[in-house]
């Protein structure tokens, strides 16, 4: 039965730093998560028993440690039932703490029934520092992977080099989307259905949901009557190919899925022209490539997305404890650093935009720029020549989205934990 033990506890301890260290929405991962709650719930069975026999063992240190374990192992499975979101993480790191500390007892007390430690008090307590150490040296690299080298890939760097015409900008004039800047990963094309999915989004985000469906997001595309006589006018006199130009920005159902390469006026009553701007458009780019506007931005189709979207209830209710459990996955896929982070770089790869020959057949002329006009006032902090500075440095999200109370379960504050907040839809 010790054995089982030990196996189970080592089994949990390198599923918990790859889960920890390295979240990805992967099917294996997924799958590693369920085989670490597995294994939870088996060495909760072993020990809850073995608990009355802990004081007969003989090693103080391994009654420390498997007590540590036991009440780390007890909360691991309250936590399979409450899940980990943002609110919880206390309990998470309790968990992970208190595992941690028993599982560094339970090894040093077995190193040293095995005589790994030493024969004298020096040798032991060396040994028993360098544990320590690896042990957090372990810790502190899948915390560097998991927090510092994420954000650092996800932030938003201007080139040292803009490119010297349209024809550098995205894919170039031999791209899929040409003449937006916008790209997709690996190129290829994203189902429509994709971007007409936001209601699987509601499942969680209800309020949310319910301010986008009623935002001008939503309203971007072809159930917008002044921009849908607008392309029929700019493909009239420019051509289907000149309008990509404007669908990298509002209508990526149509564009990002090759339905755009026909005239809209075949396409303009299919459900697909009158999508918007959804929840998944924003929240599916990956990179956003420069502060020069136009689409500059590369999209990711996740696959396991599908089983969010689903229609088998089964394969939603996995999905949706799955996320509940271990919702970094979820996080990482649908909420990159620099949309909190650096909102206005992010909001201006769309609130910018220019014109070239691709488009005007004529040269290069500056469209609306809002990303400027904010970085140039005093509100950015940024502005040299303005004579109104706030308190505090705003972000366009700070005006447009100001926060408001929600009855989300999901819901997050970093202000009062007994008033939960949202940011509010796009005004």
């Amino acid at each position: 039965m010790e054995r089982w033990r030990l196996r189970s506890l080592l089994a949990l301890a390198a599923s918990a730093i790859y889960l920890y260290g390295f979240p990805s929405t992967t099917i294996s991962y997924e799958l590693l998560v369920l085989f670490h709650l597995a294994i939870g719930i088996l060495l909760t069975a072993l020990l809850l028993p073995f608990l009355f026999r802990l004081q007969r063992v003989d090693a103080p240190l391994a009654r420390i440690g498997w007590a540590f374990l036991v009440v780390g192992a007890v909360l691991g499975v309250v936590l399979i039932f409450i899940g980990t979101l943002s609110r919880l993480k206390p309990w998470l790191f309790a968990h992970i703490a208190l595992c941690v500390v028993g599982s560094l007892f339970v090894a040093t007390a077995w190193m040293a029934s095995h005589g790994w430690l030493g024969t004298t008090a020096t040798h032991r307590i060396f040994r028993f520092a360098g544990l320590v150490l690896a042990t957090t040296a372990i810790a502190a690299g899948a915390w560097w992977s998991r927090e510092t080298a994420w954000r650092n890939a996800n932030r938003i760097v201007n080139p040292q080099m803009p490119a010297a015409s349209m024809d550098g900008e995205g894919d170039g004039p031999q791209g899929k989307f040409f003449p937006s800047s916008a790209q997709t990963k690996h190129n290829s094309y994203i189902p429509a259905k994709y971007f007409m999915q936001s209601d699987a989004c509601q499942r969680c985000h209800a309020d949310i949901y319910k301010q986008w469906y009623s935002s001008a997001h939503h309203f971007s595309s072809f159930n917008n009557q002044w921009y849908r006589k607008s392309i029929e006018y700019m493909q009239g006199v420019a051509g289907v190919q000149a309008s990509k130009w404007c669908a990298g920005c509002h209508d990526p159902s149509l564009l990002f899925s090759g339905l755009f390469d026909k005239p809209i006026k075949e396409i303009v009553d299919r459900p697909e022209a009158k999508a918007g701007l959804s929840c998944l458009m924003c929240h599916s780019i990956v990179q956003v490539k420069s502060t020069m506007g136009q689409g500059d931005f590369v999209l990711e189709y996740p696959k396991l997305h599908e089983l969010a979207a689903s229609d088998n209830p089964v394969v939603r209710t996995l999905h949706d404890f799955l996320v509940r459990v271990n919702p970094e996955p979820h996080r990482r896929t649908f909420l990159k650093p620099f949309m909190r982070t650096q909102t206005a770089e992010f909001c201006a790869s769309c609130h910018k935009v220019h014109l070239d020959v691709p488009v005007n057949h004529y040269r290069w002329v500056r469209g609306f720029n809002e990303y400027d006009n904010w970085q140039a006032s005093g509100v950015s902090g940024q502005g040299a020549r303005s004579f109104y500075y706030p308190a505090n440095p705003m972000m366009c999200a700070d005006c447009h989205m100001p926060q408001v109370r929600s009855g989300d379960s999901r819901a997050r504050t970093r202000r009062c934990p007994r008033r939960i907040r949202i940011r509010r839809s796009w005004s």
